[in-house]
């Protein structure tokens, strides 16, 4: 293995190899040392920026600082190079992590939420277990860092090759302690974002020799030939990532002089340049490098090497790149092209082939100048085709459309291996989506949508479900038909609805009915219907709700289709719930279960079935509550929902401490704990720990259910989850009451008090102000049923 080629480890599964300083990583979810790639093998010409930008890292440095200059100049060489010298002096011990954004990639790479995303990962919290909404997420990692330095710890983020301020905003720490370390091709400037920047420049001139001469350890040619390789540097623009693949170039042909290689570079180039060229195009000595090494490439070679760009996902799979070129093992033609570093298998050994952002954009080049020889269009057809195939598999082992089996009835890919592979793929598949809608083929973009939807809604993946259909949307708008139109602004309100954005969701929903009005859509129709009935109960325009979802009801019950009536009686029972008609409720969360166990759907049934326990719990049906929220946990466990799960173990705890089983509610509650904080969920954890405040409280401990109120207060200040909230806050009125400190409990209520109002609860309202002037009266607290029946615990 080459010295140019410059290989390190990134964890136990994963590599990083380095091309001219610019890093990329794969691989399971690292944490802390695991995710920083080893120091490159080669660093010259470095130490004035190395000794600037670990002055940066100090203790009493910036909180941000920016190494900016060229694409290729060693930016990510020497972040990695300085972040293992802070390490060694024990600034950080092991808390140092690494996260490639892919700023310049073409398709923008990560966005600033899914940074964040990234991050948590890097932190450990698994997809399955991630905050539903980009906020939770931002608020998540913050707390994180936050108990690093409680605990007197320093953290360092190296976020590498970020195209945008947005990419790295919310990466920005709090206080003093910890750093990001920040490399891009501009300074990333903005109001209201402060950091230092490092601009680093090209090598000099003895110092780039020096770099391609590592390239070639055991070589005489550098000895016989200094004046040339001196000009190959030159012609090189002393940019390591052009010295990098001219390197190569000499390491992979030993017949090859130096010489003949500067004279090369020379011809017709000398105009050399590396800072002409528009935003996103190859710079000119970049783009002569890669001539030289696609040159040399067999036309097999060179075909696959173009074919790889139809690609639209961050890297490629063997088994995708054969897609594309036609054949069946295109393996040895993928591993001639990372030994001439236009390629790199990452982690060695996975099957997964990537190119560095400049290679991509030289071979996106090449590939359209020959793009009708290759059969781009052909090889771009083959690969969507292959992945709606596996899509469609995939999402049928997750039986939300019935059976879990293939049209011959045979059992489908098992659910853990189905799952594995969407998590893997998803950049991929979305980015395929796009590719579709952006390339005419609306069709192939609606399968792709359609199929990848309920997936993206049931685990937790809402933000990229809403970017995945505003893009369809976009290519609807111009290209599809009423019906095609109004059913892509449904599937989007769906998406809007689960993240409460829920005026813009109204809008589409009665600008969909409108298209659906006079057509043959009833179906498409009805489903709308049903989603406005949900939005207008999130508004508390109850009656509305219920009309709209009637009407919803009726023309799937006209249709035939169970599943549709399911899905419109399980929101039919929510507005019953809030109407006060509590058996209606049961009888309709009874109907829906029963639909989705006919018609095989696990995934709803699991669900729906807690949905039915806190229903019975609520009605005082205590003991059958139990039981069916229990059936709920081990269904919604078997299909790897661990939100969900903690949710409907909440859910037994409170019906528990109803029963008065209060150790046995105290145990699920901090069972559900455990999950909520593994996963992020401030709000589970808050309701969690109001839960355990309140089985505080009839331990006549009220200093603890205090502490408990208090910290979930805490958490849910200022977010959208005003019940919760409100529980919060009543918890920590009564145990401030308790404690005697009655000021203190009437303003909690009389907080409580306004909330509940503004939301139109006024019964509860009522008995909140009740609370207030009992306990300024220092009268005792009222009776327990008002606050008992509130909280629901």
């Amino acid at each position: 293995m080459s010295a140019a080629e410059q290989w390190a480890r990134a964890d136990g599964h994963a590599h990083i190899t380095q091309v001219a300083g610019d890093y990329v990583t794969t691989g399971p979810a690292p944490r802390a040392l695991l995710g920083l790639p080893e120091g490159p093998a080669v660093l010259v010409g470095r130490d004035g920026p190395v000794k600037e930008l670990a002055g940066l890292l100090a203790d009493g440095g910036p909180a941000v600082a920016v190494v900016a200059g060229l694409a290729g100049v060693g930016k990510s060489a020497l972040a990695v190079a300085t972040a293992h010298r802070a390490v060694e002096l024990g600034w950080f011990g092991d808390r140092v992590f690494f996260l490639p954004l892919r700023g310049y990639a073409p398709d923008g790479g990560l966005s600033g939420a899914q940074a964040v995303q990234e991050m948590l990962r890097l932190l450990g919290i698994r997809d399955t277990d991630m905050p539903g909404s980009p906020e939770a997420r931002v608020a998540l990692y913050r707390a994180r860092l936050a108990g690093f330095a409680r605990a007197g710890q320093r953290v360092l983020v190296v976020a590498d090759d970020a195209g945008s301020v947005a990419q790295v905003r919310d990466l920005v720490p709090a206080g003093g302690a910890h750093r990001l370390l920040i490399t891009s091709r501009h300074r990333l400037v903005a109001p209201g974002f402060a950091a230092r920047v490092v601009a680093l420049e090209e090598l000099g001139a003895g110092a780039a020799v020096e770099l391609l001469a590592a390239a070639l350890p055991g070589d005489l040619r550098p000895a016989r030939e200094p004046a040339a390789l001196a000009e190959v540097a030159r012609r090189c623009g002393r940019l390591p990532l052009a010295l990098t693949v001219a390197g190569a170039l000499l390491a992979g042909d030993p017949g090859l002089s130096v010489g003949e290689l500067a004279g090369q570079l020379a011809a017709g180039l000398e105009a050399l340049t590396f800072e002409g060229g528009g935003a996103g195009e190859v710079p000119v000595g970049v783009r002569a490098a890669f001539d030289l090494s696609y040159a040399r490439l067999p036309a097999d070679q060179a075909r696959l090497f173009r074919l790889l760009t139809v690609n639209p996902g961050p890297d490629c799979s063997t088994v995708y790149a054969g897609l594309l070129a036609g054949e069946a093992d295109v393996r040895p033609k993928l591993a001639a092209l990372a030994r001439a570093s236009l390629v790199v298998e990452q982690p060695v050994g996975s099957g997964r082939w990537r190119m560095h952002d400049l290679v991509r954009m030289y071979a996106v080049e090449r590939g359209e100048e020959c793009a009708e020889g290759d059969g781009r269009e052909a090889a771009v057809d083959s690969l969507l085709e292959g992945l709606c195939s596996e899509v469609a598999e995939a999402v049928r082992a997750l039986g939300v459309r019935g059976p879990a089996v293939d049209s011959q009835g045979a059992q489908a890919l098992p659910l853990d291996k189905a799952l594995h592979w969407l998590d893997t793929e998803r950049p991929l598949l979305i980015a395929a989506m796009g590719l579709s809608a952006d390339s005419g083929r609306i069709g192939t973009a609606i399968r792709l949508a359609d199929d990848l939807g309920p997936y993206l809604q049931l685990y937790g993946h809402t933000d990229e479900g809403i970017q995945l259909t505003r893009h369809l949307l976009s290519a609807v708008r111009e290209a599809g038909s009423r019906g095609v139109l109004g059913a892509t602004m449904t599937n989007l309100a769906g998406s809007l609805l689960n993240a409460r954005q829920l005026p813009e969701a109204i809008e589409l929903l009665m600008e969909a009915l409108t298209l659906f009005d006079g057509t043959p859509h009833k179906e498409a129709g009805a489903r709308a219907l049903n989603l406005l009935g949900g939005a207008y109960r999130m508004t508390r325009r109850f009656e509305e709700a219920r009309k709209a979802h009637e009407q919803a009801l009726a023309v799937f019950r006209e249709l035939g289709m169970r599943h549709g009536e399911g899905t419109v009686l399980v929101r039919l029972a929510e507005v019953y719930q809030e109407m006060g008609l509590t058996d209606e409720a049961i009888d309709a969360y009874r109907q829906a279960v029963a639909h989705m166990q006919e018609a095989g759907d696990r995934q709803r049934e699991a669900v729906w079935l807690g949905f039915l326990g806190n229903a019975l719990g609520r009605a005082g049906r205590r003991e059958e509550s139990l039981a069916v929220q229990e059936q709920a946990l081990a269904l919604l466990s078997m299909l790897g929902h661990r939100i969900r799960a903690a949710w409907t173990i909440y859910g037994i705890a409170a019906a528990l401490l109803k029963s008065g089983r209060l150790d046995e509610a105290y145990a699920r509650y901090a069972e559900a704990l455990v999950l909520f904080e593994e996963a992020g969920d401030r709000n589970g954890e808050a309701s969690a720990r109001t839960g355990m405040g309140l089985i505080y409280l009839r331990l006549g401990r009220a200093a603890d259910a205090l502490e408990a109120g208090e910290l979930a207060c805490s958490f849910l200040a200022g977010t959208a989850y005003r019940s919760e909230e409100g529980a919060a806050l009543r918890l920590r009125g009564l145990a401030l009451a308790s404690l005697g400190r009655n000021e203190e409990a009437a303003e909690a209520f009389e907080r409580v008090a306004v909330m509940l109002g503004e939301d139109g609860h006024t019964e509860q309202q009522e008995a909140a102000l009740l609370a207030r002037d009992a306990v300024l009266r220092q009268e005792p607290a009222p009776p327990r049923r008002w606050w008992q029946r509130f909280t629901r615990g």
